[in-house]
């Protein structure tokens, strides 16, 4: 279990040389044993990869694994039997699992994943909540990344409906993103169970949630969008489905309308729309038989659904202590008071973030010798990942 922490370590998250290294080594420690010359005859590394490998300490593996047995993480690794087949065949399966909760047997039991973005309508929050409801008295456990909006309606649809949800986190376990959904994830890990590739107080960043959506749709037989931007989270999840072989549904709606923008391109490019229960369930009939119950499914009505909160921004918890970071910032018309960013985000973003002086602003505002427009649209896209700005038309932005 060490030597795949090691080599997760080694070769970063979302690395697809899983099964070049099940095929040309008995296990992990074999790769970790074979030492540079040995690693560089199995022909499966690149030069950067060979070099990181040589110089990760074997030590840091042995800490992470002693603080998951500290803090009552289970950690499951692909040469165990519990490690999903389902996870395995996918193009790009994860080197080491860190779950809570009980660990469903996703090869034997239908999974499927629910997205949506966080600043969802209404209606989308409906669709996934009552979705999830139908699917998991069915039989099927419940897949989502445990974020606000379209996430929480999806697992709450399980949880207050008899069901089981899964939440795939983009973050370690003890870091504090997303405070506000605290009471949630232990909902889901006492019903459940919450999964991360990433090992315990491991910060959230904007890659992080890329490489999280592979795992919540390789768990699962298929996803349902239920709103989706075409540049967006769900779009990604919805790329990786794809590449897995997948089955994808989506909510349809009024085509003049930006979240249903995602989804129309996901119709064209063949994923099957949802008009009514039936659409799903009759895909699964016939391929899982017994495993699931449609009668139970629809007979009755759904538990209450729970207040809908639009437009919930992603926060952590403050650290009250005086920092530079807290002082006011002095712009055209008041004052806004910067609290302590995430460690998660770039250093670019918290360059650009505190250096920002009016309300609105475009990205040529903050051209500088030493910084170029591209890094500025990254630092600029992860601001607004975070909920620091919002993006306007015409290639403005505005202080949240």
């Amino acid at each position: 279990m060490i030597y795949w922490i090691w080599l997760q370590q080694a070769l970063g998250y979302g690395n697809n040389r899983l099964s070049d290294v099940m095929e040309k080594f008995p296990s992990a420690k074999a790769v970790f044993s074979a030492g540079e010359e040995g690693r560089m005859a199995a022909g499966i590394f690149n030069e950067r990869e060979l070099r990181v490998m040589s110089s990760t300490p074997l030590q840091k593996a042995k800490d992470i694994y002693e603080r998951c047995i500290r803090e009552n993480i289970t950690v499951i690794t692909p040469d165990m039997s519990v490690y999903p087949k389902i996870l395995k065949n996918i193009p790009n399966p994860p080197f080491a699992l860190y779950v809570k909760g009980r660990f469903p047997d996703f090869d034997n039991i239908p999974t499927m994943c629910i997205v949506g973005p966080r600043k969802v309508s209404y209606y989308g929050y409906k669709c996934a909540y009552s979705l999830a409801g139908r699917l998991s008295r069915a039989g099927f456990v419940i897949v989502s990344g445990g974020a606000t909006g379209s996430d929480t309606a999806a697992h709450k649809g399980a949880l207050l409906n008899g069901g089981t949800t899964v939440a795939v986190l983009a973050n370690g376990f003890g870091d504090n993103y997303l405070v506000q959904n605290e009471q949630l994830r232990n909902d889901i890990a006492g019903n459940g169970c919450l999964i991360t590739e990433y090992p315990p107080y491991t910060k959230v960043n904007k890659g992080s949630f890329h490489y999280r959506n592979r795992i919540m749709s390789g768990l699962s037989l298929g996803i349902i969008a239920v709103e989706a931007e075409e540049s967006s989270g769900t779009m990604i999840t919805a790329r990786h489905a794809e590449e897995q072989n997948k089955d994808i549904f989506v909510i349809t709606g009024n085509p003049s309308l930006p979240q249903y923008s995602g989804i129309n391109k996901l119709l064209l490019d063949g994923a099957k729309p949802i008009t009514k229960l039936d659409d799903v369930f009759g895909e699964y009939k016939t391929r899982l038989g017994g495993k699931i119950n449609i009668e139970k499914a629809t007979n009755e009505p759904l538990a209450k659904m729970p207040e809908y909160k639009p437009n919930e921004k992603p926060v952590r918890k403050i650290n009250n202590k005086k920092s530079d970071e807290n002082k006011p910032l002095k712009i055209n018309n008041g004052e806004i008071n910067k609290k302590i960013l995430p460690e998660g985000l770039s250093k670019n973003a918290k360059i650009i973030y505190n250096q920002l002086d009016k309300q609105i602003f475009t990205c040529d505002d903050l051209l500088s010798e030493t910084m170029n427009s591209n890094n500025i649209l990254s630092a600029l896209g992860e601001l607004e990942l975070f909920g620091y700005i919002k993006a306007l038309p015409g290639g403005r932005y505005t202080l949240n």
